[in-house]
C-alpha cells in the first residue's frame, strides 16, 4: 500500500512538473512572440520612416528641377534681353596676323638611335688571374680561358662597332628627315604667311572679294544665344562704299513661351504657366531688332581701314509657311544707314525699336507672322558680274555691251526694260550724256503714280549732281517718283541726298540684274577704248536748290540772306516779323511790311520792288530768337528761294487754299548758329491771326 501511494506521488510529481514546463514553454512562446511582433512592428516603423524619408528626399529633388527649370528660364530671357548691349564690350576688330599659323616645329627625337650602347668590357669576357693553389696548379687551364674569351673580347668589340656604325646612320637618317620636316612646315608657313599679307595689301586696298572676306571673318568671331542661326551673306559696292548683308534671323521659336513651372506634389508632376501671346511676339520683335543693330554696329566697329561708308542690312527668315507648307525666306527687316549717323548713337541707352524707327528702317508690323517688308536693296542685285573686264577674251563675249550701244538703242533697252517690270514708259528726249529721260507711270492705285526715270551711261562714279537734277525734275514734273539707273555706281553723297526723298538709285549692278531678271537680257559693262564720261561734278558748280518741305530744317553756314519769294498775285505782299523767345514781337518795330520796310537795327529789310527780303543774322540783336517769312493776300501757291552769301540756295513751296496770310519759313537759333524750317502754315482771317499769335498791334 506504501508502495502504491509512492508511485502515485511520482506519477502526480512528474506531471506537475510537465505542467509546468509547458507552461514555461507557453510563456517563453508567448515571450517570443511578443517579441516578435515588437521586432515587426519596430521594423514597420522604421521601414515608414525610411518611405518618408525617401518621399521627402524625392520631393525636394523635384522642387529643386523645377527651381533650376526656372532659373535658366530667366537666364534664357536676360539673354535674349541683353543681346545688343552684352555684344557692346566686344572688340569685333579682326587682327589678320591672327591667321598666321606656326611652323609645326616639333623637337628632335631620335629615340633608342639616339642612346649609344656603351662598348664590351675584357673585364666580362677575360676571368681574373688565379691566385693560391689554382696559380699553382691552374695555370695551363687558365691561359687557354684567357685565349678564349679575349677572343670573345675581341669578337664583341667587332659586333659593338657594326651596330654602334647602325645606330650612327640611322640617327643621320632621322636628323635628314626631321630637318626635311622643320623645312617643309616652314615653308608651309612662310607661303601661309605670304598668302596674309597679300590678303592685308588687298584688304588695304579695298579690294571687294578681300573686303567681304575680312567681314566674314568678323561676323564668324562674334556669338550668339543657342537656336541662333549661323548664316549670312555680304556683298561690298566699292563705288558707294557700302556693305550690303544678308543675315538670317531667328525664328519665334528662341523665345520661351513659358513664364513659369511649378511642381505639383499631389500628381507628381511639372505644371507650366504661359507667357501672354504678346509678351512673346514684343519680345522676338526686340530680338530681330537687337541683332540688326549688333550685326552693323560689329561690322562698323571692325572697319578700322575705313572701307565702309554705309551698310544695307537685310534680315531674312528661313522658315516654313505654315499655311503652305513650302519654304520662305521672307525679310523682316531692312536699313541702310551710314557710318557717321551710326556712331552718334549710343547703343547702351537706345530702345532697338525706336533706334530703328530713327534710322528710317523698314520693320515687319508683324514679326511673330513674318509679315515681310521690302529690302532697301536686294542681295541678288548687288550682281558679281559687274566688274571691269580687262582680259582678251571679253571682245568674245557674245552678251551685250551697254556702253557699246548706241543712246538710242540704250533708250529702247531702258524702255522695254520698265515696261517688263509693270511701268507704262512714254519717251521724253534723250539726255546730253548719251542717258535716257523717260517718264513713266505705275497703274497701281495709291501706291502708284507718275515716275521719272533718268539712266546715265558712265564708267566713272555718278557725281550727286545728277541726283540733285532728278530731284529738281521729279519736283517740275509733280511726279511721285524718280529713279535712277546708272551703268556705273554712286557716292556716298549721292546716298545721303536721296535719303528720306522718293529717289530709288540703281547702280550698274543692279541694272545687270533688272535686265536679266524681268528682260531676259544677259548684259555686261564694258567700257570702249576712248569711252569718256561726261565732265565730273566739281566743287564750284552751284547745285539746283534743294527742296525742304514743311518741317525739314537745314543749317545756315551765312550771316547774308536773300530771300525771294514768287507769289499767286502781283498785289500778294512779303513781310517777316523778328520774335524773342516767347515767339512775340518786342515791339511793333519788329514787324517789317511794306509800310514798314526795315527793323529798327536795319538786320531785315524789304524791298517790295523785287518781293525780296534781305537777313543780316550777325545784325540781330541777341534777344531775337527767330525771324518769320510770311506773305499776305490773295490765297494761292508760294515759292520762296532763300540763297546764301556761299551761294548755296535752299527752295520751300507752300500752297495757301483758304488762308490770306502764309508763314512760309522761319529763321531760328539752335545751339549757337542758325537754321532754316519750311513751315507752310496759315491764318484764314489774315493778319489779325498773325497779330493775335505773336503779339502785334494793328491800329
Amino acid at each position: 500500500m506504501a508502495r502504491r501511494q509512492g508511485f502515485m506521488a511520482a506519477v502526480a510529481r512528474m506531471q506537475r512538473e510537465a505542467e509546468s514546463a509547458a507552461a514555461a514553454r507557453r510563456r517563453a512562446e508567448a515571450a517570443a512572440q511578443r517579441e516578435a511582433a515588437r521586432a515587426e512592428a519596430a521594423y514597420r516603423r522604421a521601414q515608414a520612416a525610411d518611405e518618408k524619408e525617401r518621399k521627402r528626399l524625392y520631393v525636394e529633388s523635384r522642387v529643386a528641377e523645377v527651381a533650376a527649370m526656372n532659373e535658366r528660364l530667366a537666364q534664357r530671357l536676360d539673354e535674349l534681353d541683353s543681346i545688343l548691349v552684352s555684344g557692346l564690350r566686344l572688340n569685333t576688330r579682326f587682327d589678320l596676323e591672327r591667321l598666321k599659323e606656326k611652323p609645326d616645329l616639333k623637337p628632335f627625337d631620335p629615340g633608342p638611335a639616339g642612346r649609344p650602347e656603351p662598348p664590351p668590357r675584357p673585364e666580362a669576357f677575360i676571368p681574373p688571374p688565379p691566385t693560391g693553389l689554382s696559380k699553382l696548379f691552374g695555370g695551363a687551364r687558365y691561359e687557354e680561358q684567357a685565349r678564349q674569351g679575349q677572343a670573345n673580347y675581341h669578337r664583341a668589340c667587332t659586333e659593338h662597332a657594326q651596330r654602334e656604325q647602325a645606330r650612327q646612320a640611322a640617327l643621320g637618317r632621322l636628323q635628314q628627315e626631321h630637318a626635311q620636316r622643320t623645312r617643309e612646315s616652314e615653308e608651309r608657313a612662310r607661303r601661309q604667311h605670304a598668302d596674309v599679307d597679300a590678303f592685308k595689301r588687298e584688304l588695304a586696298g579695298g579690294r571687294p572679294d578681300a573686303v567681304v572676306a575680312y567681314f566674314d571673318l568678323v561676323l564668324n568671331t562674334v556669338s550668339y544665344p543657342d537656336g541662333f542661326p549661323s548664316k549670312w551673306r555680304l556683298a561690298y559696292v566699292p563705288e558707294s562704299a557700302q556693305l550690303v548683308v544678308e543675315y538670317d534671323l531667328p525664328t519665334i521659336d528662341v523665345v520661351p513661351t513659358v513664364k513659369t513651372y511649378r511642381y505639383v506634389k499631389t500628381s507628381d508632376s511639372v505644371t507650366e504657366t504661359k507667357r501672354a501671346a504678346a509678351q512673346v511676339k514684343a519680345q522676338y520683335t526686340s530680338v530681330v531688332s537687337q541683332v540688326a543693330l549688333r550685326v552693323v554696329r560689329d561690322l562698323l566697329k571692325a572697319d578700322a581701314a575705313g572701307h565702309v561708308a554705309a551698310i544695307v542690312f537685310n534680315g531674312m527668315v528661313d522658315t516654313i509657311d505654315a499655311a503652305t507648307g513650302r519654304p520662305v525666306r521672307p525679310c523682316l527687316l531692312t536699313l541702310r544707314t551710314t557710318k557717321e549717323a551710326f556712331s552718334e548713337l549710343d547703343l547702351a541707352q537706345v530702345d532697338p525699336a525706336a533706334c530703328l524707327k530713327h534710322l528710317g528702317a523698314g520693320v515687319s508690323r508683324n514679326t511673330a507672322e513674318l509679315a515681310p517688308v521690302r529690302p532697301v536693296l536686294e542681295f541678288s542685285m548687288v550682281d558679281p558680274r559687274f566688274v571691269e573686264e580687262t582680259d582678251v577674251l571679253g571682245d568674245l563675249d557674245d552678251r551685250p555691251n551697254l556702253l557699246d550701244m548706241t543712246p538710242t538703242e540704250f533708250e529702247g533697252l531702258i524702255q522695254n526694260l520698265f515696261t517688263r517690270m509693270g511701268l507704262e514708259t512714254r519717251q521724253t528726249r534723250p539726255s546730253r550724256d548719251g542717258g535716257v529721260d523717260c517718264v513713266a507711270y505705275d497703274p497701281r492705285p495709291i501706291m502708284g503714280g507718275k515716275v521719272v526715270i533718268q539712266a546715265k551711261r558712265y564708267r566713272n562714279t555718278v557725281g550727286v549732281s545728277a541726283v540733285r537734277d532728278l530731284y529738281g525734275t521729279l519736283q517740275n514734273e509733280g511726279a511721285s517718283k524718280g529713279i535712277l539707273v546708272t551703268t556705273s555706281g554712286y557716292g556716298q553723297a549721292s546716298f545721303d541726298f536721296a535719303k528720306n526723298k522718293p529717289i530709288e538709285l540703281l547702280d550698274g549692278a543692279n541694272l545687270l540684274y533688272l535686265l536679266k531678271e524681268h528682260a531676259g537680257v544677259e548684259a555686261r559693262i564694258q567700257a570702249p577704248d576712248g569711252w569718256r564720261d561726261p565732265a565730273p561734278d566739281t566743287a564750284d558748280a552751284p547745285a539746283p536748290p534743294a527742296l525742304l518741305r514743311a518741317g525739314e530744317n537745314v543749317k545756315i553756314s551765312s550771316q547774308a540772306l536773300v530771300c525771294d519769294f514768287a507769289m499767286a498775285a502781283a498785289e500778294n505782299d512779303p513781310c517777316a516779323l523778328l520774335l524773342g523767345h516767347d515767339r512775340k514781337v518786342r515791339s511793333d518795330a519788329d514787324f517789317v511790311f511794306y509800310n514798314q520796310p526795315a527793323s529798327a537795327d536795319g538786320a531785315v529789310s524789304l524791298d517790295t520792288a523785287t518781293n525780296q527780303v534781305r537777313v543780316d543774322l550777325a545784325r540781330l540783336p541777341t534777344d531775337v530768337f527767330t525771324v518769320l517769312l510770311v506773305t499776305s493776300g490773295t490765297p494761292g501757291a508760294v515759292r520762296l528761294t532763300v540763297t546764301e552769301r556761299n551761294g548755296a540756295a535752299h527752295a520751300l513751296a507752300a500752297d495757301a487754299t483758304t488762308e490770306t496770310v502764309l508763314v512760309c519759313a522761319e529763321f531760328y537759333r539752335r545751339q549757337g548758329g542758325w537754321r532754316l524750317r519750311a513751315v507752310g502754315q496759315g491764318y484764314a482771317d489774315g493778319l489779325a491771326g498773325l497779330a493775335r499769335d505773336h503779339g502785334v498791334v494793328i491800329d
